[in-house]
């Protein structure tokens, strides 16, 4: 059993400046050296011992220091980051397809009802409209998610 422990260098190092800390500091509140606080922020690895001694200056548990081994699927996180934009194109899409396949036959003199005969009755108009409605609840969604990722991150340094 390996004695080393995989830490979140983005953590320990938020908690650091949270109580306006140098690397420094840090070390000889921990009780460590100097250079094991630069490697920990470095490359994330420390012993438990150091591992525990950083939990107890910051009063927290050493698995909160811990890096996360929950699985990420990166193209979903990338999807839900940006459905709101392909909502949007989408849309635009729609709004476009209306201008070009109905409103300027029907500005030139076609027949309006025909021209959406032509088409197969497709509701350009209903569809854009709903992307446009789904791309700002998307993009609403995203916002309140972030917000309340960095509410989340300001707690943790306030703690």
């Amino acid at each position: 059993m390996s004695n080393e422990v995989k830490l979140n260098k983005d953590t320990i190092q938020t908690l650091r400046h949270s109580k306006c800390w140098s690397q420094d500091e840090l070390a000889a509140a921990a009780s460590v050296s100097i250079r094991t606080i630069q490697r920990v922020e470095k490359s994330g690895t420390a012993s438990l011992e150091t591992t525990k001694a950083i939990a107890a200056v910051f009063d927290v548990s050493p698995r909160e220091l811990q890096v996360s081994k929950k699985v990420e699927y990166r193209a979903l996180k990338y999807l839900f980051n940006y459905a709101w934009l392909i909502a949007f194109f989408a849309s635009s899409l729609f709004f476009g397809m209306w201008i070009v396949d109905i409103l300027i036959p029907t500005l030139k003199g076609a027949d309006f009802n025909n021209q959406y005969e032509i088409h197969g009755n497709f509701r350009y108009l209903d569809f854009g409209g709903l992307s446009l409605f789904f791309g700002f609840a998307l993009l609403l969604l995203r916002m309140l998610v972030e917000h309340l990722n960095i509410n989340r991150l300001l707690n943790l340094r306030r703690d």
